[in-house]
């Protein structure tokens, strides 16, 4: 017969294992949660080679990367401090992936397919950028694929 202490360990197993399936399974169920209410709407599309993005108010940019000068020129994507931002992503032509490394984004945009998902940006002075890049080898400019998030 069994003793009294592998019981207990035997039991305190399967409840910790219990747990965390149970624990898991409700963070799955909430992964790609939308906010209810975002700041800001963006829709996102991946051009060969750049990044399109039309805002709700009519703004609608292509960001060109000069590799140069490391800057980017035609407009970028902007959003407050603090802003909770919806980002709606598709592809024009061929998968690219839509990356901000620095704040943990990432998410592909592929041809008639929308993809959402949104991010909050955090509460930084007005001016800082993060960098935003294609992770997706779409073809022969796919290094300059290369837009920012700049915080206004």
């Amino acid at each position: 017969m069994a003793n009294k202490l592998e019981i207990v360990w035997t039991l305190a197993t399967v409840a910790l294992i219990t747990g965390v399936a149970v624990y898991s399974t409700i963070l799955v169920y909430h992964l790609d949660d939308l906010p209810a209410h975002p700041t800001e709407y963006v829709q996102v599309i991946g051009h060969q080679w750049y990044w399109e993005f039309k805002y709700t108010n009519g703004t609608d940019v292509n960001s060109n990367y000069d590799p140069t000068t490391n800057s980017v020129s035609g407009g970028a994507l902007w959003a407050p401090p603090g802003a909770v931002v919806q980002v709606n992503v598709t592809g024009s032509d061929v998968i690219h992936s839509f990356n901000i490394p620095q704040l943990g984004v990432r998410i592909d945009a592929i041809p008639d397919r929308w993809n959402y998902f949104a991010f909050t940006v955090p509460n930084v002075a007005p001016g800082t950028q993060y960098l935003i890049q294609c992770t997706e080898f779409c073809g022969t400019f796919h290094g300059t694929m290369r837009s920012f998030l700049e915080v206004s």
